[in-house]
C-alpha cells in the first residue's frame, strides 16, 4: 500500500465529520441539495444512498418523533427502495420550523429533511424540501439540546456547563453519523473500485443473511455474515471489516449487503 492510499484509508476510518466524508464520496455536490428537484441531477444509486443516510440520522431521534413523523421517515425509506411513490411522499410532508426550537421540533425537522418537509419561513419559495445533510445536523442538534436542557432565555448568557454538555453530545452524534456514512458508502479506495464479487462467495447462507438484514433492517448478524463470506472464500478485508466494525453501527443501505444483493 503506497503512502497516499494509506493516508486515504486512515482518513476514511478516523474522520468524525459526516459532511467531510460525504464531500469525499460526492465531491462538488455537497451543498447543492436544496429541494426535491435536485434529486433528478443525481444518479439513482446516489439518490438512494443519500436518502437512506438522512433516514438513518432521523432514526437517531426516533423516540422524539410523532407517529406522523415516524411514518414519513418509514415512507422515505420505502421510496428510496422503489416501493413508495413520489406523490405519497409529498402527501406525508412534515411541517418544519425555522430558527430556535425545542429538541422535539429539531427532531421533527430532522424527519422532515429526511423525507419531505414544509419549512415555515417567509423566505421559503418551495414548500417541500429534502436535504439529508440538514437531516443529520438537526438530529444531532436535537440530541444535544435534550442532553443539555433548555437553553437560557433570551438576554441571559449561556453557561459554560450548558455549552459543554451541548457540544459533547453534538460531537458524539456527528461521530455516529460519520459511521453511518461509512456503512452506506463504500470507501473511495482502489481496493473497492476494483473489487469483483466472486460467484462462489454467494452461498445460500451468505444470501439468506444478507436478505434478512435488508428486509428487516436488523444488522446484528453482520459479523456472522462476515464469517460466512470468509468460509466461502472471500478474502476482501474491506468487506469483512465493514461487517465486523467495532462500533457495529449499521443501517439500511449497508454497502456490503447491497453489493451481495446485486445493487450498485
Amino acid at each position: 500500500m503506497d503512502t497516499q492510499t494509506q493516508l486515504q484509508t486512515e482518513f476514511w476510518h478516523t474522520e468524525d465529520n459526516p459532511d467531510v466524508l460525504l464531500h469525499t464520496v460526492w465531491p462538488g455536490l455537497l451543498w447543492r441539495i436544496r429541494n426535491p428537484q435536485v434529486e433528478g441531477e443525481l444518479s439513482a444509486s446516489l439518490r438512494r444512498r443519500l436518502r437512506l443516510f438522512g433516514c438513518a440520522c432521523a432514526r437517531m431521534v426516533w423516540d422524539m418523533l410523532s407517529v406522523d413523523a415516524q411514518n414519513a421517515v418509514l415512507l422515505s425509506e420505502r421510496f428510496a427502495n422503489g416501493s413508495a411513490t413520489h406523490a405519497s411522499l409529498r402527501a406525508a410532508a412534515i411541517r418544519m420550523m425555522h430558527g430556535p426550537a425545542t429538541y422535539q421540533q429539531q427532531a421533527t425537522n430532522a424527519a422532515g429533511w429526511a423525507s419531505y418537509g414544509d419549512l415555515v419561513h417567509p423566505a421559503n419559495q418551495d414548500p417541500l424540501l429534502w436535504n439529508p445533510v440538514e437531516a443529520a445536523r438537526y438530529a444531532a442538534k436535537a440530541l444535544a439540546t435534550r442532553a443539555a436542557g433548555p437553553a437560557p432565555p433570551p438576554g441571559r448568557p449561556i453557561t459554560a456547563t450548558w455549552q459543554a454538555a451541548w457540544d459533547t453530545t453534538f460531537a458524539q452524534a456527528r461521530a455516529h453519523q460519520a459511521e453511518l456514512v461509512r456503512d452506506i458508502f463504500p470507501p473511495p479506495s482502489e481496493a473497492i473500485r476494483s473489487l469483483r464479487l466472486e460467484r462462489d462467495w454467494l452461498t445460500s447462507t451468505v444470501l439468506t443473511l444478507a436478505q434478512q438484514a435488508d428486509e428487516t433492517g436488523e444488522y446484528s448478524a453482520l459479523p456472522i455474515l462476515a464469517d460466512a463470506l470468509q468460509d466461502a472464500g472471500c478474502d476482501n478485508e474491506i468487506m469483512l471489516a465493514r461487517c465486523r466494525a467495532a462500533l457495529q453501527i449499521h443501517c439500511r443501505g449497508n454497502w456490503v449487503v447491497d453489493l451481495l444483493l446485486g445493487r450498485e
